[in-house]
C-alpha cells in the first residue's frame, strides 16, 4: 500500500450516500501521529490528509475534525481552477490557503462554521490547504509566499471532474445529484473556470424552470431530454439584485432530465447552437455514470 493511499484510507470513513450529501456523517478524524505528506508554509511543517477523489472531495468539509498547530487538509486538483469550499453544516472553522501547482499561495480566506456561500479564490488555484483558524496570520502567510510540498503531494495523481461532451466537445462538470445539491446549485460563485460547469441530474424526465436566486455569473442553462438529446439552452443573466430578485424563469421547452449550466455564450462559443440560440438537430450530450446512476459509487 502506497503512503498517499494509506491517507486516503483514514478520509473514508463514510459511505457512498453520504460522501454524496444524502446524508451527515460525523466529523473524519486526523490520523494519530505524523504522516508522510507535508506542506510546509510559513515556515511551519504541516502534516496533511491528502483528499484526490472527486467523490470524497465533494462535501468533504463537514467530515473533518479541527486540526491543531501541526496538522492539516489538502484538498488536491490536477490543474488550476476556481473551486468552491463550502462548510455546509460543519460545526469547525478553518482558514484556507489556496495554492497553485507549483505551491504559490495566490489567496487566503477565512471559512466560518455553516457558511452557506463558501469561497472561491481570488485566482484560479490546484489546492486547498484547510488549517487550524488564525493560523496563516500567526505564521505571517501572505498571497505571493511560496509553500514547500512534500514528495508525496507531487507525485499523487488528483483526479479531475468528471466529463461529459456534447457532440464530442468537452466541459467538466460538477455534479448536483441530491435534491439539497440542485437546490444549491451555483449559488454564491463569483467566478467559475472556462471550460467548468455543473450538472443537475434528475432521476425523472419533467418539464423544468431555473432561476437565478443567489447567482452572481451570468449563464448558459441547457435543458436535455433523458436520451440525451439537447433541447435548448438559454442564455440567462443575473438579475439586478440575486438576493432579493425577482427572479424570471428560464424554462425547458420540453421534457428534460439533465440541466448544465456554464458560463453565459459557451454554447456558442462552442458552436453547439446557432445565432439565435437552437441546437442543431441530432446535437446530443454523453453524461458521466454517476449523473445516470445518480450516484458515486
Amino acid at each position: 500500500m502506497s503512503k498517499i493511499t494509506g491517507i486516503l484510507l483514514s478520509l473514508a470513513a463514510c459511505g457512498a450516500a453520504a460522501c454524496d450529501g444524502a446524508t451527515h456523517q460525523p466529523p473524519i478524524a486526523a490520523p494519530g501521529g505524523s504522516t508522510a505528506a507535508a506542506v510546509t508554509v510559513g515556515g511551519r511543517k504541516l502534516d496533511v490528509s491528502v483528499v484526490l477523489t472527486e467523490k470524497d472531495r465533494r462535501h468533504a468539509v463537514p467530515r473533518l475534525s479541527a486540526p491543531g498547530e501541526n496538522h492539516g487538509y489538502l484538498l488536491a486538483w490536477p490543474r488550476e481552477r476556481f473551486m468552491k469550499i463550502e462548510s455546509e453544516g460543519s460545526r469547525s472553522g478553518f482558514d484556507v490557503v489556496f495554492l497553485d501547482r507549483a505551491g504559490t499561495i495566490v489567496d487566503v480566506q477565512p471559512l466560518k462554521p455553516f457558511d452557506e456561500e463558501g469561497l472561491v479564490p481570488k485566482l484560479q488555484a490546484a489546492y486547498a490547504l484547510l488549517v487550524m483558524p488564525g493560523l496563516p496570520q500567526k505564521l505571517g502567510v501572505k498571497t505571493g509566499d511560496k509553500a514547500t510540498l512534500s514528495a508525496e503531494i507531487i507525485s499523487a495523481k488528483p483526479e479531475d471532474l468528471p466529463i461529459m461532451t456534447i457532440n464530442g466537445i468537452p466541459a467538466s462538470i460538477e455534479l448536483a445529484l441530491t435534491e439539497s445539491e440542485r437546490n444549491h446549485g451555483l449559488m454564491f460563485r463569483p467566478r467559475m473556470s472556462a471550460d467548468d460547469g455543473m450538472l443537475f441530474a434528475y432521476p425523472d424526465e419533467y418539464e423544468r424552470g431555473f432561476w437565478m436566486k443567489n447567482t452572481l455569473i451570468p449563464l448558459d442553462i441547457a435543458f436535455f431530454a433523458a436520451d440525451g438529446t439537447l433541447i435548448n439552452v438559454n442564455e440567462t443573466p443575473i438579475v439586478d439584485d440575486p438576493r432579493v430578485g425577482p427572479w424570471p424563469s428560464s424554462p425547458s421547452r420540453g421534457p428534460a432530465r439533465f440541466v448544465l449550466e456554464m458560463h453565459l455564450g459557451w454554447f456558442k462559443k462552442k458552436g453547439l447552437v446557432d445565432r439565435t440560440g437552437n441546437p442543431a438537430p441530432g446535437t446530443k450530450g454523453h453524461f458521466p455514470p454517476q449523473a445516470q446512476s445518480g450516484r458515486f459509487d
